[in-house]
């Protein structure tokens, strides 16, 4: 064995004992009270360590089963696994509070939680949905027992929204039955779905694949009055098409999956445009920047569902047309010189932003400072040449040539909306302008948009 590697082996053990003994440590601590396990995961979940709650909380429970506070300790098991986003093993560790402590005052709030845990895991209408039903008996037997709560109006939110999960779901069945001709089994699938949900949203989707259905079998009246119910009931819907249910479950699905944004990071590719400016100096020169295109890339972390920060990197490239005033020697103006090039810009900003809605689609107002570099690409010197050796080719000689460059302070405002389309990926698109100290030329600002396209995660 190499010197190096044997001198490294030892740190590379002690290493991997540390990090595979973590959590077998607290576990073999001899002395730990319940309580003092229960304070240590108490700590650990307010610090947003849930992992490390998790442990305490389990090795209470296995040390001390019959403590009169295993019953926290099971609840916070729970909960610290729901914000460390392990759903499964949240599930279970809920299952057994509601289980176990049928009399804690804690059962409603597990409730709760149950039912906003379940909601995060229902599938796409055209799929299984179990999850949905238990979601909503875990929200109604919230509402049994805590009517008057607080919280009793955004359960009974959720519950109307997993039962219009469920309506789409038998429009997706409905609309299966039609496609494959089997009008009758349509037919006695959409007036279940109908009775069965009629004050959700997609109530009109139903009575229009139920006219449809009927329609198909040649029963004319009794499609008649459907549509007439359809009309009456719902007038925007009345008489038109019936909307494309895989369209419909989707942009449903879209919005329910939704997770928010509240401590996730995200990157994004920033396709950019760049408006012309026109930017006078002293003496009478001024320059001409024609329209650019460019891109950029960034690195954000969502502090809340509200306030992120961003490091963004950008690039653009525009041709040019300056006009520069000339003087003598003696310092009296002899006229103008015109040239043209192309201007090459980069900026790095360390931008916050505030979107103004917690949910998936939201306005946002964006605002940071940065560095703008600058290069004009007209040569600040003669060519300059640089050669090496290269063991296959030998020596390789090339020039290059320095050109004039230029760093400058920079600000930036601006203002879009942000959608996110999926979990994971989003959209913003956004205007803005960009302020630049350019020196003798005075603070001048360009317009520009952009098109962010993320992954958060």
């Amino acid at each position: 064995m190499p010197k190096a590697r044997r001198a490294l082996a030892p740190w590379v053990v002690l290493l991997l004992l540390l990090s595979s003994g973590c959590s077998e440590k607290l576990s073999r601590q001899t002395g730990l009270t319940d309580a003092d396990l229960l304070a240590r995961g108490q700590k650990q979940a307010e610090q947003k360590k849930y992992g490390a709650a998790s442990e305490a909380f389990q090795v209470l429970l296995e040390r001390f089963p019959t403590s009169p506070l295993a019953a926290r300790a099971q609840f916070g098991l729970a909960s610290s696994r729901m914000a460390n986003k392990e759903e499964i093993e949240a599930e279970v560790a809920f299952d057994d509070f509601l289980r176990l402590y049928p009399a804690d005052p804690k059962i409603p709030d597990a409730l709760f939680l149950k039912g906003t845990l379940l909601s995060r895991q229902v599938l796409s209408p055209g799929r299984d949905q179990g999850k949905t039903l238990e979601a909503i008996k875990a929200y109604t037997l919230f509402l049994e027992r805590e009517p008057d709560s607080p919280r009793a109006r955004e359960a009974t939110g959720k519950i109307r929204e997993l039962r219009n999960r469920l309506a789409l779901h038998e429009a997706t069945v409905v609309n299966s039955y039609l496609s494959r001709k089997l009008y009758p089994g349509a037919e006695t699938r959409a007036r279940r779905a109908v009775a069965t949900y009629p004050d959700v949203p997609a109530a009109p989707t139903l009575l229009a694949l139920l006219a449809q259905a009927l329609a198909k079998q040649g029963k004319k009246d009794d499609a008649e009055v459907v549509r007439k119910t359809l009309a009456e009931n719902y007038p925007d819907a009345g008489g038109k098409k019936p909307v494309d249910v895989s369209s419909l479950a989707w942009a449903y699905q879209t919005r329910q999956s939704y997770q928010g944004r509240r401590g996730r990071y995200e990157i994004t590719l920033q396709p950019r445009y760049v408006a012309s400016k026109e930017i006078s100096a002293d003496g009478g020169s001024n320059l001409e920047l024609d329209p650019a295109l460019g891109f950029g890339l960034g690195f954000g972390y969502n502090f809340t569902s509200k306030f992120a920060l961003h490091l963004d990197g950008s690039w653009a490239r525009s041709d040019y047309q300056a006009k520069i005033a000339t003087t003598n020697t003696g310092g009296g103006s002899t006229g103008t010189t015109t040239v043209g090039g192309t201007l090459d810009t980069a900026t790095v900003a360390l931008n916050l932003s505030y979107y103004f809605l917690d949910g998936p689609l939201t306005p946002f107002l964006m605002g940071g400072i940065g560095w703008t570099f600058v290069d004009s690409n007209i040569p600040s010197g003669p060519p300059e040449g640089v050669c090496w050796y290269d063991p296959w080719y030998g020596y390789i000689c090339t020039s290059y040539q320095n050109t004039y460059t230029k760093d400058y302070f920079s600000y930036n405002l601006g203002l879009g909306a942000r959608w996110d389309v999926i979990p994971g990926f989003f959209l913003r698109g956004s205007v803005g302008w960009l302020w630049v100290d350019l020196g003798k030329a005075g603070t001048t600002d360009f317009m520009g948009g952009r098109l962010d396209l993320g992954y958060m995660f």
